[in-house]
């Protein structure tokens, strides 16, 4: 599973509160979670977010797929590139 959390790039945008409406559409804020450093946009308890009763939710493959929250250019989004290869 560390392959996988390896993708993250740090964006951050995931750890932002979203206002979502009625109908589904989702618009993020500018208001990001308690932990989040935002100069390095690292979680300050990473080890523990799960635990820490903000609403972290641990992303896997098939969470990713079926979430809309995710903005299009997250990392865990993208395609998986081919290591080895230009």
């Amino acid at each position: 599973m560390a392959d996988w959390e390896d993708l993250c790039n740090r964006c951050g945008q995931c750890c932002f509160e979203k206002w979502v409406e009625e109908d589904g559409t989702i618009h993020p804020t500018s208001i990001p979670c308690r932990f989040l450093d935002i100069v390095s946009r690292e979680c300050k308890v990473y080890h523990k977010r799960l635990d820490v009763g903000e609403g972290c939710v641990k992303l896997t493959p098939k969470l990713v797929a079926g979430v809309q929250w995710l903005p299009e250019d997250c990392a865990y989004r993208q395609p998986p590139q081919k290591k080895g290869r230009r």
